[in-house]
C-alpha cells in the first residue's frame, strides 16, 4: 500500500494499513469480500493493493475468485503473524524501510549510555544514519547527553558524544520515527512528541533554495 507521511496516514492513532490488518484478523475462521474490512476514509485500491501484497505473501487465500455479475472475490486468512500488519510490498516482499531504526533502538535499550560509533557497531547501521537518529532523539527528549562531541582542530572529531537513553520515555519496543516533516513520532503511544519549528523548516526551504541559485551562477558563469 502506497505510504503517505505519518502525521496524514494516521487516524485515530492507527495507520490505514494497521486498520485493515485488525479487520482481516477479526474475520479468522471465516471468508471475507473486500467491502467488509474496508474502513471509512480508506479507497478500495489501497485496501485492494494490501489485499494483493498479503496473498502474494501467503497470509491470505483466494476462496472465490470474482465473476461478473456473479460473484465477488473472497479471501480467507490462512496464516497470522501477530497484531503488528506485516509490512509488505505488493508482490508479497517485506519491506525493510525502517529496520534499522529498530536495530538502533535495540542497541540503545540494551547499552543504555553509548557513543554513536559503539551503537553502530552493535546496530549494524551506518555510523552517519546513527548519528543522524541520536541527534533526532535528543531533540525529543529520549536521549541526553553526556559528554559532547570534542573536536581536534583542523582533524575532525576527536571524542565522540556519550549519551544516555531516557528509559523512562521507552513506550515499547518500536521505534521512535522521523517524518518526512522532521518530526519524531513515537508508534507506541500514538503521537508526535516532537517537531520542528515552522520557522526553522522555512529556514531550511531557503538555504536549499539559494544553494540551488549559488549553484546556477557558477554554471552560467564558466
Amino acid at each position: 500500500m502506497p505510504r503517505k507521511p505519518i502525521h496524514l496516514e494516521r487516524s485515530g492513532g492507527k495507520s490505514q494499513r494497521q486498520r485493515l490488518w485488525e479487520l482481516i484478523r477479526a474475520t479468522a475462521g471465516r471468508e471475507f469480500e473486500l467491502m467488509e474490512i474496508t474502513p471509512s476514509g480508506i479507497a478500495n485500491d489501497s485496501a485492494s493493493y494490501y489485499l494483493a501484497a498479503l496473498t502474494n505473501a501467503r497470509i491470505l487465500e483466494v476462496c472465490h475468485k470474482s465473476r461478473a455479475g456473479r460473484t465477488r472475490q473472497r479471501w480467507k486468512l490462512v496464516s497470522d503473524p501477530g497484531a503488528e500488519a506485516p509490512r509488505l510490498r505488493k508482490d508479497g516482499s517485506p519491506v525493510m524501510q525502517g529496520g534499522g531504526n529498530e536495530s538502533i533502538w535495540s542497541a540503545m535499550q540494551a547499552l543504555g549510555n553509548f557513543t554513536p560509533r559503539v551503537l553502530a557497531e552493535m546496530s549494524g547501521v551506518k555510523e552517519t544514519t546513527v548519528k543522524s537518529y541520536c541527534i533526532a532523539l535528543r531533540k525529543a527528549g529520549y536521549l541526553t547527553v553526556e559528554r559532547e562531541d570534542r573536536h581536534g582542530g583542523g582533524r575532525g572529531v576527536a571524542i565522540q558524544a556519550q549519551y544516555r537513553l531516557v528509559r523512562s520515555l521507552v513506550h515499547g519496543p518500536k521505534p521512535p520515527m522521523i517524518t518526512r516533516l522532521k518530526a519524531v513520532y513515537d508508534p507506541n503511544i500514538h503521537r508526535i512528541v516532537w517537531q520542528q519549528s515552522e520557522e526553522a523548516l522555512n529556514a531550511g526551504e531557503r538555504s536549499r533554495e539559494l544553494s540551488v541559485s549559488d549553484a546556477s551562477a557558477v554554471t552560467i558563469s564558466r
